[in-house]
C-alpha cells in the first residue's frame, strides 16, 4: 500500500524534480535506524523544552526526570542542557554531578545510519558522582565521565574520563597536572 502511494505521489512532480532526486544515492536496505513512537517523542521532547525554561535547577532536574533520564541526588542542571532527546533512558548523571548551560549529553548517534555507511549507535552515558561538566560541551554516546572528574567549558568528550581527571579541548585531553595553577601557585 505504502509503495503504491510512494509510486502515485513520485509520478505527480515535476520531471526536473525526480530528475535531481533520482541522481542522489539511496539508503542501503540493510541500514538500521531506531523508530520512537510518536508518543513517546513528543512527551520526551515537551519535557525537554518544559526543562530548557525552567528557573531553577530543581525543576529542570524534575523535567528530566519525566523524560526518563536517571538523575541522582543533589545534581545541578543548567538553562538549555540538552540531555539526548531519543534516548533520554540511557543518560545516567549520578549524585552531586553538575551540568553547566548549553552542555548536550548524547546516547545515540544516527550519523552513519544518515550516511549509508552503517548502523545508528546507541550507548550509555554516565556522568559520575561529583563530576563537572562545564558550560557548552558535548559528551558523546558511551562515554563515561568518572566521579569527580572535571570537563572544561567547551570540551567535546569523545572518550571515557577517569575519575578525578580535568579534561579540556576539542576533542577533551587531560590537562598537565604539573601546572602552577594545580599547584596553588
Amino acid at each position: 500500500m505504502d509503495e503504491q502511494r510512494l509510486r502515485r505521489d513520485w509520478a505527480k512532480l515535476p520531471k526536473r524534480v525526480t530528475t535531481v532526486m533520482a541522481a542522489r544515492p539511496t539508503m542501503p536496505e540493510n541500514v538500521f535506524r531506531v523508530r520512537r513512537s510518536p508518543a513517546k517523542r513528543a512527551r520526551s521532547t515537551l519535557f525537554l523544552l518544559a526543562a530548557w525554561y525552567s528557573p531553577t535547577s530543581a525543576m529542570r532536574v524534575a523535567f528530566h526526570r519525566a523524560r526518563g533520564v536517571n538523575i541522582g541526588e543533589s545534581v545541578e542542571i543548567g538553562y538549555f542542557v540538552i540531555l539526548d532527546n531519543l534516548y533520554p533512558e540511557k543518560i545516567f548523571v549520578e549524585e552531586g554531578a553538575t551540568v553547566s548551560a548549553r552542555s548536550t549529553v548524547l546516547a545515540h548517534d544516527e550519523s552513519k545510519a544518515y550516511t549509508g555507511q552503517g548502523r545508528e549507535r546507541v550507548a550509555e552515558t554516565r556522568i559520575g558522582r561529583n563530576a563537572f561538566v562545564g558550560a557548552n560541551c558535548v559528551i558523546l554516546p558511551g562515554v563515561t565521565i568518572g566521579s569527580r572528574a572535571i570537563v572544561g567549558a567547551g570540551s567535546v568528550v569523545t572518550r571515557d574520563v577517569v575519575e578525578g581527571t580535568i579534561v579540556a579541548g576539542v576533542p577533551a585531553r587531560p590537562l598537565n597536572s604539573n601546572r602552577k595553577a594545580d599547584q596553588g601557585a
